[in-house]
C-alpha cells in the first residue's frame, strides 16, 4: 500500500433522519382504545355547562338563552354566543386544517476521500412550511460520533471544539484552521431568519448533541409566525494524519416542532 492510500480515508458518509410528526397528544385524544375522560357540569341558577367526553364528537348544552358547543373535534377556535354571553374555545388565530411539514434536500452526505489536513465541507437544505400559530423549531443530533464500520480498531473521527477549543453544543466558535480537527456544523438562513444567532460570523462552527453520551438536544433554528423559511445546513469534516483508514458514518436526527 502507498504512502498516499495510507493516508487516506475511505468513503465517509451518513443519513440525516427526518422525524416527521405533530404532538403525540393527538394520537392519545382520538385513539378510540384510550380510556375515555369524563364529562363535567358546571352550575349556578343562570347557567348549566356540561362538558363532553373528550373525544372526536363534540356535544351542546342549550337552553332558550343559550347555546353552547364543546368537544375537540377542530382545534381551530370557536365562538358560541347569544344575547348575554359569549364563548370562545379551541385554540386563538389557528388556522384549520394546521399545516406543517419539514424537508430535507438530501438524506445522504457523502464526503467521499478524505486527506489529513484537507477540510471537506459538504451542504443540505431544510425548509418548513409551518402554519403553527406561535412559529416553530427544529432540534438536532447525532446518535454517535462518525464511528469506523470496522469494529476491529474501534475507531471514530472525534467532534469539533474549534480552534480555540471552545465551540460545544450551544456555542459556536471559529473553525479556519487546518490543524483544527473533528467533525462540526453550521446554519445558514436561505429564506428567514431562524437559525441560532451563533452564526452569523463566517466560519463559525458548533458539535452535535451526541445521543450516545446523554447530551441535551439542541435547536438549530427557531422562527415566529406562519411562513415558509429555509436554512443551509453545512457539515465539516476534517482529520488528522493518523486517522485510521475506515469508512466512517453516523445518523443525524431532526426533528419538527410546531408552537401552539
Amino acid at each position: 500500500m502507498t504512502n498516499t492510500k495510507k493516508n487516506q480515508v475511505n468513503t465517509n458518509k451518513f443519513k440525516a433522519v427526518l422525524i416527521f410528526g405533530l404532538i403525540g397528544l393527538i394520537y392519545s385524544l382520538v385513539n378510540p382504545f384510550l380510556p375515555q375522560i369524563e364529562a363535567q357540569t358546571m352550575s349556578n341558577d343562570n347557567y348549566i355547562i356540561k362538558m363532553q367526553d373528550f373525544n372526536t364528537v363534540s356535544g351542546t348544552t342549550a337552553n332558550e338563552s343559550y347555546e353552547l358547543r364543546s368537544g375537540i373535534s377542530g382545534l381551530s377556535q370557536t365562538t358560541s354566543e347569544g344575547a348575554d354571553y359569549k364563548v370562545k374555545t379551541g385554540i386563538e388565530n389557528l388556522v384549520s386544517p394546521v399545516s406543517f411539514s419539514i424537508s430535507l434536500s438530501s438524506d445522504i452526505v457523502n464526503f467521499g476521500i478524505l486527506n489529513p489536513t484537507n477540510p471537506i465541507i459538504r451542504t443540505i437544505d431544510l425548509s418548513i412550511n409551518s402554519l403553527a400559530v406561535y412559529g416553530h423549531s427544529v432540534l438536532v443530533f447525532e446518535n454517535s460520533s462518525l464511528t469506523a464500520s470496522s469494529s476491529a480498531n474501534n475507531a471514530f473521527i472525534p467532534d469539533v471544539t474549534c480552534d480555540d477549543g471552545k465551540c460545544d453544543v450551544q456555542s459556536a466558535s471559529e473553525w479556519k484552521n487546518a490543524l483544527s480537527y473533528g467533525f462540526g456544523y453550521r446554519c445558514d438562513n436561505i429564506i428567514g431568519a431562524d437559525c441560532d444567532n451563533s452564526f452569523t460570523k463566517a466560519n463559525y462552527y458548533k458539535r452535535f448533541s451526541n445521543s450516545e453520551n446523554n447530551e441535551i438536544i439542541q435547536s438549530i433554528m427557531a422562527g415566529i409566525g406562519s411562513s415558509n423559511k429555509k436554512i443551509r445546513i453545512s457539515y465539516k469534516v476534517n482529520i488528522s494524519g493518523s486517522q485510521a483508514q475506515s469508512n466512517y458514518n453516523n445518523i443525524i436526527t431532526y426533528i419538527g416542532i410546531p408552537n401552539f
